[in-house]
């Protein structure tokens, strides 16, 4: 069953058109470069008020509240309010932002704003966008096809977010995760896990959890365009082709009484 749009109040779907996700990243490539700390499996940023604000209405990172802030719990989401684009009072005292490894190179790589650096016993050191992403893949070694599925979605103006909570690598939403409820659980078919969602069961698990949290499943795969491809270096993402499908249920009782040509099969190609 094919799933509409489910904005999460009456406003939402007002203040999403008022400010798409590609008038943020016009904003974000404005930004003269800002510093960012590679640390373990995240980059921390330090940046004013303003860039704070822009970063969580694009949906990049989370804000990090220091222990000894006036709030004695964690602080709700400024989504919470059903004006994302209004000023947001629980910012004003953030200065530190984490972002995930994905988000931190997808700002560096494509939108250009931000720089990563390194703690050594010298000080910082500046790194470029090959040493950023070694030491990326060193600390997650399917960083790399995850890096590339991510990019894909948020080129075509997706917000995407961990699904960690429903067992897939993704959240693909419409806008701000405010605004809306995400459309598909994304699920990347990384090269050396080829076992993951191959068989009946583990597809029927996977779609019939998306079911009842109206998801759709999406899986990602990877056309490789030649032989020997060299996933230590941010090039590789020009070997691939991505191939995205839409996996959903068909319900035979939809078609017992009429002819509908919306009716889906089992498995329903959706190639972008």
């Amino acid at each position: 069953m094919k799933l509409g749009v489910r904005w999460k109040s009456r406003e939402a779907a007002a203040v999403a058109l008022e400010e798409p996700i590609s008038s943020l990243y016009k904003e974000l490539r404005e930004w003269k470069s800002v510093e960012g700390l590679l640390v373990h499996s995240s980059v921390i940023l330090s940046i004013d008020f303003a860039k704070a604000q822009i970063l969580n209405r694009a949906c990049f990172g989370k804000p990090i509240y220091c222990a000894t802030s006036p709030q004695d719990s964690v602080p709700t989401t400024a989504t919470r309010a059903p004006r994302l684009l209004e000023v947001n009072a629980e910012l004003e005292d953030v200065r530190m932002f984490q972002l995930g490894l994905e988000e931190a190179f997808f700002l560096t790589s494509e939108l250009e704003c931000i720089c990563i650096c390194r703690q050594i016993p010298e000080g910082r050191v500046v790194l470029s966008k090959e040493e950023v992403w070694r030491c990326m893949q060193a600390s997650k070694p399917e960083f790399g096809q995850l890096y590339i599925a991510y990019a894909h979605l948020r080129a075509k103006q997706w917000v995407v977010r961990s699904g960690i909570q429903y067992g897939a690598d993704f959240m693909a939403y419409r806008h701000h995760p405010a605004l809306v409820h995400s459309d598909y659980a994304v699920i990347v078919m990384v090269e050396g896990h080829e076992e993951r969602m191959k068989t009946w069961t583990e597809m029927q698990a996977m779609n019939r959890l998306c079911g009842s949290v109206a998801k759709t499943l999406l899986l990602i795969h990877f056309i490789p365009k030649r032989e020997g491809i060299d996933l230590s270096s941010p090039l590789c993402q020009g070997d691939f082709v991505v191939e995205a499908v839409e996996v959903r249920r068909w319900l035979p009782e939809k078609s017992r009484e009429e002819s509908d040509a919306s009716v889906k099969p089992v498995l329903n190609f959706a190639i972008s």
